[in-house]
């Protein structure tokens, strides 16, 4: 992911500046060590004009976590989903879950430390978790209300669930699926990527009751 490209945004051009400078030098020398002093010089202004538009350093960062954010939720988290829910006729449900799964991971992969920081910033800042739901979550939510409600019509997923239901239950799976593979990789093995996908799609379908309904108890059996 090209982070260092912020064109497009509507942003004063000084603190445009003062933004792509940071990332340079943020990704140089890591947040901690970057000084605004070397900021405003890779930005071409004084030091002080940086204060004008952000009270800190950490500042800087959120500015610019927000304004990734904005940038590539349309190109990049969301456009592939689109593309797969729009292809989704005539193929079965757990050929679309993989698909989606599958494509999750790979945009995992290219951008896991900025969403790590990004995700880790969300916890205390109010405008980054605002940017994150209005350019991710939200639209994400809509667009697969749409596939569920094509999906329901033809019979392949129940009617009786509310959408946002069904997508927690896909996205929680997913979440903790990418965690154990990118946090946790130590200690859980997954030598086959493809069939422990298979086998969270199942649990995904089907949940984790036993198939003989012979064996499922009601509530007053249970006391």
């Amino acid at each position: 992911m090209d982070t260092q490209n912020l064109s497009g945004l509507d942003l004063p051009e000084k603190e445009h500046k003062i933004l792509e400078a940071a990332i340079k030098v943020f990704s140089e020398k890591g947040f901690s060590a970057a000084t605004t002093s070397e900021i405003a010089k890779n930005a071409g202004i004084a030091e002080g004009t940086i204060f004008r538009y952000f009270k800190t350093k950490k500042d800087i960062l959120r500015g610019i976590l927000v304004h990734t954010i904005n940038i590539i939720s349309g190109k990049l988290v969301l456009s592939s989903i689109e593309k797969i829910l729009a292809a989704s006729d005539g193929k079965d449900v757990r050929t679309i879950l993989k698909e989606v799964l599958y494509d999750r991971l790979k945009l995992v992969d290219s951008v896991f430390p900025m969403a790590r920081v990004i995700l880790t910033e969300s916890l205390f800042h109010d405008d980054v978790r605002e940017a994150i739901y209005q350019n991710i979550i939200s639209p994400a939510v809509e667009m697969f209300k749409v596939f569920l409600a094509k999906a329901i019509e033809r019979g392949m997923i129940r009617d009786d669930i509310d959408p946002e239901i069904v997508l927690r239950s896909i996205m929680g799976n997913a979440a903790v699926f990418i965690a154990q593979r990118k946090l946790f990789s130590d200690k859980f093995l997954m030598e086959d990527m493809d069939k422990e996908l298979d086998k969270l799609i199942d649990v995904i379908m089907y949940g984790i009751a036993v198939k003989n309904p012979d064996y499922i108890k009601s509530d007053k059996d249970l006391t």
